[in-house]
């Protein structure tokens, strides 16, 4: 992870190595997760650090759906299995798909790269919201009509003094007993 982290470093992604080996995360969508993130991190480490590496990739599903987005997943590791600027000689890495898990194997025997897939039901702005409004104002629910992010702010400000991370962080805790949120937990320990 050290190797992994070296190299994200010298990139633009942020990071947090904490209790954690690494945490990597982004708020610039779904698509630049898939598209740019796992791709780069999949480039940049399979058989080049020569050991296993398990990931998990935590997406919001929008209404999109697991299979879908399991499916968006699986087609970018396809792409990079193939793609021959990434991987040279004819030795393409190989793809196994389980329902859990996606497996890029480096055809060397350098390691491997497992892609795990968990799912925000709708999407994090969205259950903060909704657990925030619960605790603080259960009776407000016409806060949620113009979406979940002016109900962020308008929350944050009522009650954070207009600091949204502060309500992000301090909400969240109290997401611990959700369905996805033990589910997430168990899978990163």
């Amino acid at each position: 992870m050290d190797k992994l982290q070296m190299l994200l470093e010298r990139s633009c992604f942020n990071f947090i190595k904490d209790q954690y080996a690494l945490i990597i995360f982004g708020d610039n969508g779904r698509r630049t997760i898939i598209e740019k993130i796992l791709g780069r991190v999949v480039v940049d480490t399979l058989g080049k650090v020569g050991d296993d590496i398990n990931t998990i990739v935590i997406l919001d599903d929008d209404g999109v759906g697991y299979g879908e987005l399991k499916k968006n997943i699986s087609d970018k590791l396809k792409s990079i299995s193939k793609d021959t600027s990434k991987f040279t000689n004819n030795l393409y890495p190989t793809l196994e798909e389980t329902d859990d898990s996606s497996v890029l194997n480096h055809p060397k025997g350098r390691g491997i790269i497992e892609v795990q897939l968990s799912t925000v039901p709708g999407s994090l702005e969205e259950q903060v919201t909704r657990k925030c409004i619960e605790v603080k104002c259960p009776t407000n629910l016409k806060i949620l009509e113009n979406g979940p992010h002016l109900a962020l702010d308008i929350l944050a400000m009522e009650y954070y003094g207009g600091d949204n991370e502060k309500l992000i962080r301090e909400t969240s805790t109290l997401l611990k007993d959700e369905a996805w949120v033990a589910n997430i937990i168990d899978r990163v320990r």
